[in-house]
């Protein structure tokens, strides 16, 4: 190899980083805490878990409060043991800093459940500063962000929390794995849905479904809907406060349930069977169903 070609391979390579590399970091693509594994236990010791769904909550109005209101008391009849919060954690454009103020409108003083927060990116989370939520873990104990992508291990359920911004960065993860009856993943958009917002690509649904999850977890499209793909149960919870998508596209073959309104979905997991319960955001259940392990 001459040295000009050398050099013009090298230039082309450094060029093209500093194409790519911007776009990558506004895509949260890159690992935050390289030096932390990115997983946490939850109660990995019991017989069953209970977890709140809440996706696309960031709109810090009436119904953003109506909804943690009812989920709120959701909790105290049902109980919950931690929280996911399924991406669009502030609505339109993120946060700025761990010292923007609408960490205490829309998260600190909007939810009174004194349990675990665990949230994932959305794409409106990445129209601002999207490393302010992965520090802003050291600041407020009930918010639990170690990395872009992470694991739990919450009693019967092993769940992974990816980064669908930047899906296929993420997807090496979803193979890795710790035996429990439960394989949850959750990610802002979801596999299909009968919404007018498109869910993840077909490579990456392709790939999200040989990992082999019983539940699909997601957001995105601002209503609740449940859909059956192969094995795999679709939830969407994305009715958390942000304005309604009033149109959805022609019913998705898959669908089985929707809620063209805001609310929420409660789980129940033991290490043989799965309810999962979706409610409005006046906290009346609106559906349900059950699985199997």
């Amino acid at each position: 190899m001459s040295a000009l070609t050398f050099f013009a391979g090298a230039l082309a390579g450094a060029l093209t980083w500093n194409f790519t590399a911007p776009l990558l970091e506004k895509k949260a693509c890159f690992n935050p805490n390289p030096n932390q594994d990115g997983h946490w236990d939850v109660q990995p010791e019991a017989e069953e878990i209970r977890i709140l769904l809440l996706g696309d909550t960031g709109s810090g109005d009436e119904h953003q409060q109506d909804v943690a209101t009812a989920s709120a008391r959701t909790c105290d009849k049902l109980g919950c043991d931690l929280v996911l919060m399924l991406g669009d954690n502030f609505i339109q454009h993120g946060v700025s800093s761990v010292d923007d103020p609408q960490w205490i409108s829309k998260f600190e003083e909007m939810y009174t459940q004194q349990v675990p927060f665990y949230p994932i990116l959305g794409n409106h989370d990445l129209q601002g500063k999207w490393r302010p939520q992965v520090a802003y873990t050291e600041r407020n104990e009930r918010w639990r962000m170690p990395n872009v992508n992470y694991s739990l291990v919450a009693g019967p359920a092993y769940i992974q929390c990816i980064n669908t911004s930047c899906t296929l960065c993420a997807l090496w993860t979803l193979f890795k794995r710790k035996e429990r009856p439960w394989r949850l993943v959750c990610g802002h958009r979801p596999l299909a849905t009968g919404g007018r917002h498109r869910g993840v690509t077909w490579l990456e649904r392709l790939l999200i479904e040989r990992s082999g999850p019983q539940f699909f977890l997601s957001g995105h499209n601002h209503m609740l809907e449940h859909l059956k793909i192969g094995e795999i149960d679709q939830v969407v919870a994305g009715g958390g406060g942000s304005p309604l998508n009033h149109t959805a596209k022609k019913s998705n073959p898959h669908q089985i349930f929707l809620h063209l309104g805001h609310g929420y979905a409660w789980m129940h997991l033991t290490s043989t069977q799965a309810t999962v319960r979706y409610f409005d955001d006046q906290g009346q259940e609106v559906y349900q169903f059950t699985r199997s392990a």
